[in-house]
């Protein structure tokens, strides 16, 4: 399917792109919570895999302590949460190499299986979709999807190194 193939028709003003974006946001809680439900994890628990996976995927190292202001709790919630992930196989830790006190956390192969797993079919669902883009298609939505990504960081806080 081409953008300019749509029976529907493409957004044409900046409101129904930006009520298509909000959609986008909404499928993806929704798929959020089922990913939770399918994995057993309780709302903090997925939140602090999506938080880990992501910033581990742009090489950014994740320690308890970030892991504790993106959740929005106490050191020792954030322990408990740290606790029942490990003890379920989804993280590990290691040793902080800047500071021989402090752990960095890391998920597990068996993390990301269970998560590609809990995704289903939806994965092999866009990977069709967006094959089937023209060249100068995936350009635009490429730059489009960076130019919105840059304007959400400039309204967000940088992690902690």
């Amino acid at each position: 399917m081409s953008i300019d193939d749509d029976p529907e028709g493409s957004p044409r003003t900046p409101i129904e792109l930006l009520e298509a974006m909000s959609g986008l946001q909404t499928a993806d809680a929704l798929l959020r919570w089922r990913m939770r439900d399918r994995l057993q994890l309780k709302a903090n628990e997925i939140v602090a895999i999506e938080y880990l996976a992501r910033l581990l995927n742009i090489g950014q190292p994740v320690r308890a302590l970030d892991l504790a202001r993106a959740l929005g709790v106490t050191n020792s919630a954030t322990s408990v949460i740290v606790a029942s992930l490990m003890k379920r196989g989804f993280l590990t830790r290691s040793d902080n190499p800047r500071d021989g006190r402090g752990h960095l956390l890391h998920l597990t192969p068996e993390a990301m299986t269970a998560i590609a797993d809990s995704l289903g079919d939806s994965r092999a669902e866009l990977r069709e979709l967006l094959a089937g883009l023209s060249s100068r298609e995936s350009k635009r939505v490429v730059v489009l999807l960076h130019a919105i990504t840059d304007s959400l960081n400039h309204g967000g806080l940088v992690p902690a190194a």
